[in-house]
């Protein structure tokens, strides 16, 4: 289970590319770069599907691993780890012919069941072809073809009991790379979506260390998030360069040894805004603990859709206490704790093992942020942020 957690993140880092923005990606709900533009360029100045709108979020079941085996020499073993959760991907904000997308992976819990955050980032992609949807009308034109890096067929798919007909598109790379995906031609919906990617080293024995991570992805449901400001805009603040600096701590303890204190240590996080629009900012983050290698940083992106971004609009401080969305899925409970003229807090909870807590100060930054979370019983966690710069 421990790596089917790290899979999404590895993904990521296959993935990277340089672009200006770090959030401008054209990504996959794996994380992996979506092909489909630059195969059939004209879905990047298509229309969106109707069916993708701000506030829109598609849950897709997702199962992992990660097969390793050795062959030749004096040794040959094959292994692995395999796990399961979900990935969600929310349209946070559309705006001049661009997608902004919040994706988060959830795990559950061994011991408790409950979903967490395992990690999230975020991608702006050309309205025409987003994280989990591409244009019907440039899909039903795509001819059938098989080559040696594409094969392009259609048929029908059936999931939860109602049969689609689809165009299923299968990428082989030269770098041991294959993406598959199914698109509904109806609404242009991806249902369905395979990564896999696998590299060798030669081994000191004369033999070779074969290494892959893989992803299966099955749409599990479509839902519009209840956003409880109606519309507004980003705050003057949220302009291209600016830098919001964080600086707290992390704490571990164990909660079945009361007396024992936790342990604390030094925790840091940026956030560089490269990027500014009219409903949405994008940009970078990057943590700093007290670990000699510190992990990538995350590509970001706030938008007007978006619950717990690093901004809110002006309508937020007029909100009553109580809960704004719940999300069957994962049981993620979004709700404002307080409000009024100097700012709001508010909280997303699994009620189990999941707590985050976020504050936001009159202009609507960003300005505090709690995150506590349980493995079953054994152990118990906070990071505590406060904006200093």
């Amino acid at each position: 289970m421990k790596t089917a957690l790290l899979i999404l993140s590895i993904l990521l880092v296959l993935s990277a590319s340089g672009a200006a923005s770090d959030a401008s990606r054209r990504t996959l709900p794996s994380g992996m770069d979506n092909p489909m533009i630059i195969r059939f360029p004209q879905l990047a100045s298509a229309a969106a599907p109707p069916a993708i709108e701000e506030g829109l979020r598609a849950t897709y079941e997702m199962i992992t691993g990660s097969p390793e085996s050795e062959t030749g020499g004096d040794i040959e073993f094959v292994g692995g780890d395999a796990g399961a959760g979900l990935v969600q991907v929310t349209v946070v904000a559309m705006e001049a012919g661009k997608a902004a997308t919040w994706t988060v992976a959830f795990a559950p819990d061994a011991t408790l069941g409950a979903m967490k955050r395992v990690n999230s980032y975020g991608s702006v992609t050309p309205a025409g072809c987003g994280e989990f949807w591409c244009n019907p009308q440039v899909l039903q034109s795509i001819p059938d073809r098989a080559d040696d890096d594409l094969t392009v067929t259609r048929g029908t798919y059936e999931l939860n009991g109602k049969t689609y007909n689809v165009i299923r598109l299968n990428f082989q790379s030269s770098q041991s790379l294959s993406l598959g995906m199914v698109y509904d031609l109806k609404s242009g919906i991806m249902l369905y979506h395979t990564a896999d990617y696998s590299s060798s080293l030669p081994t000191d024995t004369g033999g070779a260390l074969t290494r892959g991570q893989n992803a299966i992805l099955k749409l599990v449901n479509l839902r519009a998030v209840d956003i409880p400001w109606k519309d507004g805009k980003l705050p003057d603040w949220a302009r291209s360069g600016a830098v919001l600096s964080y600086q707290g701590r992390h704490s571990f303890w164990l909660p079945q040894l009361p007396d024992v204190p936790p342990t604390v240590s030094a925790l840091a996080s940026e956030l560089k805004i490269q990027a500014a629009h009219s409903r949405y900012a994008e940009g970078r983050q990057q943590t700093y603990t007290e670990e000699a290698t510190q992990p990538p940083y995350v590509p970001m992106v706030s938008g007007i859709a978006q619950l717990m971004g690093f901004w809110v609009p002006e309508e937020a401080l007029s909100l009553q206490p109580g809960a704004v969305d719940y999300d069957a899925d994962t049981g993620m409970t979004t709700s404002v704790l307080e409000s009024g003229p100097e700012g709001v807090v508010m909280e997303e909870t699994n009620g189990v093992s999941y707590r985050l807590t976020a504050t936001y100060n009159a202009a609507g930054k960003l300005t505090e942020t709690v995150t506590e979370s349980y493995t079953g019983t054994a152990t118990g966690q906070k990071d505590e942020l406060l904006l200093v710069g």
